[in-house]
């Protein structure tokens, strides 16, 4: 009954050993017993076995089975009356982070864990407030030296409730800072807050945030808002009234982007639609500025936070999108009097985290697109259809006397050399194809990431003079190019996006009131489950509830961003322990430290000690 590839532990006495040299390599075989029959053992490159095992001796042996039922390279630990470390129970693997064998450092850890003290962390808190799981000394027992799986589960949950009530404490921390030495913005209540300057009637839920964020910058206590809205809902144009708001009270406003093309988009549909209001383009390289006395609108990349100390602006906006992590501690939080924060995303954030890790965020949601926004349409197509797909984009073009763009995006800039992405679409070769494909029907234009600012700024320049019928593109596109006139957006080997980037690459097209359509290609060349679901999908909530769900939050907001890639323990779909977490941290003391520090956290906030 037993299978390849099963762990098993078996008793049995040692009858035999030998040493033997099999294609020049030594080996080992030890022959054993029990009351079933023998089998044979195997050791390669082991000298100790022959002399730590004893002929007449018994032992338990822990391995997997072999292709020939029977065990290689066991662990082993004579029978005695003293507790089993290596063999006959749940052992846990470690990592080889440190050059130490497995077994040495159970052995080492055994002695730890039978003589933990943890009186010097203080009381435990937790366990008194919720007995339903186990104390401190019992979760490090069971995580090294579990009796049943059971208790394992128990023992990560009860670390996992640990790194939540840890990342709730520095959301409050941040929030009780932040809320120190700011100042407000007298707005004149004469003025109206939108200006006649904007060419058309803002939606419902653009008037509701503006209302929100103005009520916020009259207050003394610096704003910290985030504005969350789907691509294309408008957020530019509600930043762009907040920011007059703040300039008419006589003071700077930083807006900071993460891409100089879209610091540059930014700054010319501003300036368009607020003609009256002093604008200012600032990114790398440029070296003149206008006199700070008067109040700007500064634009631009992270160049510009160089420059916040000396302007001292009394609204700083992060259009950040997806690029933000728990807490943004940035040189905005080192300047005081504190500016009001406003940070945009078009991450679509689940409720969940909202409630327990944006504690010291108000939020803002423009939850409708504007009237004349179509609903895009979303296939998954096999492989199959990508000829007739081409066809298609052909007659599309030339039928629309090239004013028909479409966007191709690629994971990768070249092809990887790691054979388990060796199918995974690249933008250069890409490129390539299509160029050959469209040749005499449509211009194809490449941009991607390591190409030279002088190189992406020509391509840009072509694509928004409508030069380009083509862009084959990597994920730049999703915080980096806002193309309203783009109709068509391709995603190559789409199993390798989550569905919050799915969701915004899909919303760069069908921005200017024509209809959108959105075509998803695998790598393996068969349609997904979690595909078919976004094609069918185009509630940014609902998908980023899915995006939780099966992939966590660190592919949600990227994989380097604080809090939540450096869970541990913690499982953001385990709502019952987020809901428990939110119960306990009232409950808390204000001097009361996680029992591990939070990943990533500030050397300075008590979290880090």
């Amino acid at each position: 009954s037993l299978t390849p590839g099963q762990t098993v532990t078996i008793q049995a006495e040692v009858i035999k050993i030998n040493r033997i040299f099999k294609s020049r390599r030594p080996m080992t075989t030890v022959v054993v017993a029990d009351q079933s029959g023998k089998t044979t053992l195997y050791w390669f490159n082991n000298k100790f076995i022959a002399q730590t095992l004893k002929v007449g001796e018994t032992y338990l042996f822990s391995g997997a089975i072999s292709d020939r039922k029977t065990l290689v390279q066991p662990q082993f630990e004579k029978v005695s009356a003293r507790e089993s470390i290596h063999t006959g129970r749940l052992v846990p693997s470690y990592t080889r982070t440190i050059d130490i064998a497995q077994g040495t450092l159970r052995r080492i850890l055994k002695e730890i864990v039978d003589n933990l003290d943890m009186s010097f962390h203080g009381a435990d808190l937790i366990s008194q407030l919720a007995p339903d799981i186990p104390d401190q000394i019992a979760t490090f027992k069971q995580l090294h030296f579990p009796e049943t799986e059971e208790k394992v589960v128990a023992a990560r949950e009860r670390l996992a409730l640990e790194e939540l009530l840890g990342l709730i404490q520095y959301s409050q921390t941040i929030k009780n800072e932040w809320a120190e030495e700011g100042k407000g913005v007298a707005i004149p209540e004469s003025q109206p807050l939108i200006p006649e300057s904007i060419p058309f009637s803002l939606t419902a839920a653009q008037n509701r945030v503006i209302t929100e964020i103005c009520a916020d910058i009259r207050k003394p206590v610096p704003m910290n808002r985030l504005l969350q809205g789907d691509v294309g809902s408008g957020k530019t144009v509600v930043a762009g009234v907040a920011a007059l708001q703040t300039l008419r009270a006589g003071q700077h406003v930083a807006l900071i982007a993460p891409t100089k093309i879209l610091a540059e988009q930014h700054f010319h549909t501003l300036s368009k639609l607020f003609p009256s209001m002093p604008v200012s383009l600032v990114v790398s390289g440029k070296k003149s500025f206008p006199n700070p006395d008067k109040p700007f609108l500064w634009v631009g990349t992270h160049a510009l936070i160089n420059k916040l100390p000396e302007l001292k602006p009394g609204l700083v906006i992060y259009d950040e999108q997806q690029r933000f992590g728990v807490v943004q501690r940035s040189q905005v939080q080192e300047l005081l009097p504190r500016p009001h924060l406003l940070t945009m995303t078009a991450t679509p954030i689940p409720r969940t985290l909202l409630l327990t890790l944006f504690s010291h965020l108000s939020l803002s949601v423009i939850d409708e697109l504007p009237a004349n926004r179509l609903p895009t349409k979303t296939w998954v197509l096999p492989e199959m259809k990508r000829e007739g797909l081409y066809e298609w984009l052909k007659e599309q073009i030339i039928s629309s006397n090239h004013s028909f763009q479409a966007l191709i995006v690629c994971p990768f800039i070249d092809p990887s050399e790691a054979p388990e992405f060796e199918k995974v679409a690249c933008a250069k070769e890409m490129f390539s194809v299509i160029e050959a494909e469209f040749k005499g029907i449509a211009k194809v234009g490449l941009l991607h990431g390591r190409q030279s600012q002088a190189e992406k700024t020509a391509v840009t320049t072509a694509l928004f003079g409508r030069e380009l019928d083509i862009l084959v593109t990597t994920p730049i596109v999703e915080v980096g190019i806002d193309l309203p006139q783009a109709s068509a957006m391709i995603i190559e080997s789409a199993e390798r996006y989550g569905m919050a980037s799915l969701h915004q690459l899909r919303g760069r097209v069908g921005r200017a009131g024509q209809q959108g359509y959105c075509a998803l290609f695998t790598s393996t060349g068969k349609p997904l489950e979690r595909l078919q679901f976004f094609a069918q999908t185009l509630n940014g909530q609902k998908l980023a509830e899915l995006d939780l769900e099966n992939r966590g939050a660190g592919d949600l907001f990227g994989t380097a961003q604080h809090g939540f890639s450096q869970l541990k323990f913690g499982n953001w779909t385990n709502l019952q322990l987020i809901s428990k977490a939110q119960q306990l941290f009232p409950l808390l003391p204000a001097d009361w430290k996680p029992l591990l520090p939070l990943q990533n956290a500030p050397a300075d906030t008590p979290l880090a000690n």
